[in-house]
């Protein structure tokens, strides 16, 4: 049975590349060897991003469990239908472009290279998004995976591929042009003109812009938020453009106390704004924990005494019931159960101190990248 799986396994890695070569020869016979490589590499490249990408589905706002669920999706997929659109449809023109090049009709032509500049700018952007991916806030989670570079190869490769596309059609267009004449001396001019600077990518490129207006106009019309082009990158956590910090590990939920535990609630309702250090473990703090952390320092600080007794009950009896508080759904009642004690703290802050702000701004030492 060893034996039959080990031939397997070779005749996977030895004959769907052999395969992949005669096929792409037969899809394009002018193809040279260095085509019908970069083609097999993407293939494999595609393969691997759809397999890492399935691996990094969670969304911002959703803790996980690092033993058993997927990590930080790098896009928002409620903003990325206009994204993966646009993907598919720079894909679709860079096989056009590379097997028909100069055999469809003009109009088509342009589109495809309009098409093709958006892919380039689109993938440039996804590299950067995937360039920097950091999990050292997510509890034991191993930090070697690389799923940063394995999610930059594939469009890698198409940004290189594109732009031999598009220099090659420029190479054969001069070639081609050279060989015309016309009477009509603006014509000539034209002509002569394009042979020399050969214009088409600058075209291009400036047809980029009437689309993206055309594309907002569209998300408009749906009903669609037109910051959709932005937050399909800043809606993530863990990720370059990510604007959001994710909630803490399941396993980080226990042993805190009620702000803390109101702080782990939903995100649009308990809004966090940083995470923090507690006794050397990553914490998420908001505002009401601030205020809370002011509050104490600000007792501690003036009566001593006083707080020493506060803290003996408030151990004794509050961080057991922080501990039953183990569900997004509880923290967001503990969270709205405690906005009178909060809006009672921020009263004795701005009564007692001369700069509360301040005093609210330092806790926590925030966590750095």
């Amino acid at each position: 049975m060893g034996t039959l799986m080990i031939l397997l396994a070779l005749l996977l890695i030895v004959g769907v590349p052999i395969l992949l070569w005669k096929l792409w020869g037969l899809l394009k016979p002018s193809a040279n060897a260095l085509e019908k490589l970069m083609a097999m590499v993407t293939i494999f490249a595609c393969l691997a991003f759809i397999v890492v990408l399935n691996n990094h589905t969670t969304p911002y706002y959703k803790e996980i469990d690092p033993f058993s669920e997927p990590c930080y999706s790098p896009i928002s997929y409620e903003h990325s239908w206009w994204l993966i659109s646009l993907h598919l449809l720079s894909v679709f023109s860079m096989m056009m472009l590379y097997f028909k090049e100069y055999k469809v009709p003009p109009i088509q032509i342009v589109i495809y290279v309009v098409l093709l500049t958006i892919g380039i700018a689109l993938n440039s952007q996804f590299i950067y998004q995937v360039s920097l991916h950091d999990t050292s806030r997510i509890h034991l989670w191993d930090q070697g995976d690389r799923a940063d570079v394995f999610l930059a190869m594939y469009p890698a490769l198409l940004i290189v591929i594109s732009i031999e596309i598009v220099v090659k059609m420029i190479r054969n267009k001069a070639a081609l042009n050279r060989s015309i004449e016309y009477s009509n001396k603006w014509l000539a001019a034209i002509n002569n003109r394009l042979i020399k600077v050969n214009n088409l990518p600058l075209f291009a490129i400036l047809l980029t812009l009437p689309l993206f207006l055309v594309l907002m106009l569209a998300l408009v019309l749906f009903g669609q938020d037109v910051d959709a082009f932005t937050k399909v990158y800043s809606e993530t956590a863990t990720w370059r453009l990510s604007e959001h910090i994710h909630p803490p590990t399941v396993d980080d939920r226990h042993g805190h106390y009620l702000c803390t535990v109101a702080a782990l609630g939903a995100p649009r309702i308990v809004k966090p704004i940083a995470i923090g250090l507690r006794n050397h473990q990553p914490i998420v703090v908001n505002r009401q924990l601030q205020i809370a952390n002011a509050f104490e320092f600000m007792i501690q600080e003036r009566f001593p005494k006083a707080h020493r007794i506060i803290r003996y009950c408030y151990d004794r009896y509050g961080l057991n019931l922080s501990k039953r508080v183990n569900t997004e759904r509880l923290s967001n009642l503990t969270y709205y159960l405690m906005k009178p004690l909060e809006w009672f703290f921020l009263l004795a802050l701005y009564t007692f101190c001369v700069d509360p702000e301040k005093l609210i701004g330092k806790q926590y030492i925030p966590l750095t990248n």
